[in-house]
């Protein structure tokens, strides 16, 4: 329970934890990084690697932002507070997959 009054408390942290991994595999991914794939698994959307380090993260800061606004004044309850630690911790996984994939790594 104080986790995850924690996390819903200091939820930039995510943002900053997916920036950093960002950061760290900038130079391994290649210049022009695939983030969206077609069913048959062709790709059908690319990135530059600078813009791809900011994508998530700053998604992430967005949905605190909104988060903090609809929630000032008000008492939140736990599911509100979860829901926001798995979207939270679902971008975070997505961009690892993403970083995986186009390192040849899955």
């Amino acid at each position: 329970m104080r986790s995850i009054r924690f996390l819903n408390k200091h939820g930039w942290i995510f943002a900053v934890f997916t920036f950093i991994i960002n950061i760290i595999f900038y130079k391994a991914l290649p210049e022009t990084v695939a983030i969206q794939w077609q069913f048959n698994g062709n790709i059908s959307n690319t990135a530059s690697k600078l813009q791809f380090i900011f994508i998530l993260p700053v998604i992430q800061t967005i949905i605190y932002i909104i988060k903090k606004i609809k929630a000032k004044g008000k008492t939140t309850n736990i599911y509100n507070d979860i829901s926001y630690m798995f979207v939270s911790m679902l971008l975070l996984i997505v961009d690892i997959i993403i970083i995986l994939i186009n390192l040849k790594v899955l």
